[in-house]
């Protein structure tokens, strides 16, 4: 079988259940495998044989590392990769190109959680006697606060947020799970306030200011490009207030497994990654961005 072949019937397999973002990144990295292929074998993709004597995961990486390519990036682009040779090999279709290789060590900067004093200048950038002020608050509250990802905050419907219990539910996430997760009172008031001044009390909790249509990714991308100015923080970004909620939580006595389902994480891998840090943070007494006590009164 080519490796094309391989390819058309490994997305007909992950279009059932992937996110479409998922999906854009496992493409995107794979071209560039299939160039590296190419440019190594002289073969068309649409001839090259999945079923070879040399290991092409192996050579992928050291051709990234020989490039002098960040770990970090090559850990990265290896994800869609291992995803693909896994499902090609589980399917019988190819050796297993991935046993025994190992990726180079993680060498991503340590991403800083916003400190009390950074929360205190974003939320000055908002006008919270505008509708863009308050939906912008809310929006960014709902991953500081509950942390929410960027695609939840846009599939978020207002018959999911249950307000006489304090809690969201978040429906077909990654990876088609959903869960549950509690939101503070003040963040309820907030969203009362939105959907008063803008007349909503069904459908998506926040739409375009001037269209009235569901927000986009785009539209949230542009917000924190603004924020990066406005805020006087540059390193701003969405998944940094979802880390922060992460490492603040820990460091006020949550545990392990509530965090992990909090978050959405399937095992422990990723949730134990804020271990460490939440530690370290603590034990310097460092002033990081604090929880409401909603998190640590409901279920202790």
């Amino acid at each position: 079988m080519t490796i094309v072949e391989a390819c058309k019937k490994f997305f007909h397999n992950r279009e059932i259940y992937c996110a479409e973002a998922t999906i854009k990144k496992y493409r995107d990295d794979l071209k560039l495998f299939f160039v590296f292929l190419e440019e190594k074998t002289g073969q068309s993709m649409q001839q090259f044989n999945i079923v070879q004597s040399w290991n092409i995961y192996e050579e992928y990486i050291l051709h990234m590392r020989r490039r002098n390519i960040k770990n970090s990036s090559i850990r990265s682009y290896c994800r869609s990769i291992k995803a693909f040779l896994r499902w090609c090999y589980e399917e019988d279709l190819c050796p297993d190109y991935l046993k025994g290789v190992k990726l180079p060590k993680d060498d991503a900067a340590i991403k800083m959680p916003l400190y009390r004093s950074e929360v205190v200048q974003l939320d000055a950038v908002f006008d919270m006697n505008t509708l863009q002020g308050r939906r912008n608050y809310c929006i960014i509250h709902l991953m500081l606060d509950c942390g929410l990802r960027t695609q939840e905050v846009i599939h978020l419907r207002c018959e999911n947020v249950l307000h006489d219990k304090n809690v969201i539910q978040i429906l077909d996430s990654k990876g088609n799970k959903s869960r549950m997760t509690l939101i503070p009172d003040f963040l309820l008031d907030a969203l009362a306030s939105y959907h008063s001044m803008a007349g909503i009390s069904t459908g998506f909790v926040f739409r375009e200011l001037r269209s009235d249509t569901p927000l986009t990714g785009n539209s949230i991308k542009m917000l924190f490009q603004h924020l990066k100015v406005q805020s006087g923080i540059p390193r701003i970004h969405a998944h940094l207030l979802r880390h922060t909620f992460a490492t603040s939580y820990l460091i006020g006595g949550g545990n392990l497994e509530f965090l992990r389902v909090f978050m959405g994480h399937t095992d422990y891998t990723v949730t134990k990654m804020y271990s460490q840090m939440a530690a370290e943070y603590k034990m310097l007494g460092a002033e990081i961005y604090c929880l409401d006590s909603i998190f640590f009164t409901r279920g202790y």
